[in-house]
């Protein structure tokens, strides 16, 4: 008989973890290594997705469960929730953090095509600060907002 699995880190711990994870990453990051920069936009996703699932566990009644959804979605479906539609929305945006980490992670799997005489967009450090940093603000104003409710 299968028994019932026990969680044993708050979805926060978690969240917290591979924030920390994605920091130490881009300080050891260089130009060269598409595998830590990899590593990090994936430590990021982890990082929301986790969140995403904490928040979930506030608002259970008012959604549908999100366990089985990737971090993008989960955020869609968190942004249903009227306490936190404004904030979810603006990173959803064409501009906000996770159209920023979906259009990282496609440059990596892009094939230039060499006859074309246009600039394409890089990942480089600057980016992934900026990713980085954007995380963080979307994070703490979750937290306040969610602190206040």
């Amino acid at each position: 008989m299968g028994s019932k699995s026990k969680k044993l880190v708050k979805n926060r711990e978690l969240s917290n973890l591979y924030l920390d994870i994605s920091e130490e990453i881009l300080k050891k990051l260089n130009q060269d290594n598409n595998n830590n920069k990899l590593l990090f936009l994936m430590s990021i996703e982890n990082s929301l997705s986790h969140l995403a699932d904490d928040i979930f566990d506030n608002f259970k009644n008012d959604l549908e469960s999100i366990e089985n959804l990737n971090y993008k979605y989960k955020w869609n479906e968190l942004s249903n929730l009227k306490a936190l539609r404004n904030i979810i929305t603006k990173e959803l945006d064409p501009n906000g953090l996770i159209n920023l980490i979906e259009t990282s992670k496609s440059i990596f799997f892009r094939e230039d095509d060499k006859n074309l005489i246009i600039t394409t967009e890089i990942n480089d450090l600057k980016k992934f600060n900026l990713i980085l940093d954007k995380y963080k603000a979307f994070k703490e104003l979750l937290r306040k907002t969610l602190d206040e409710c």
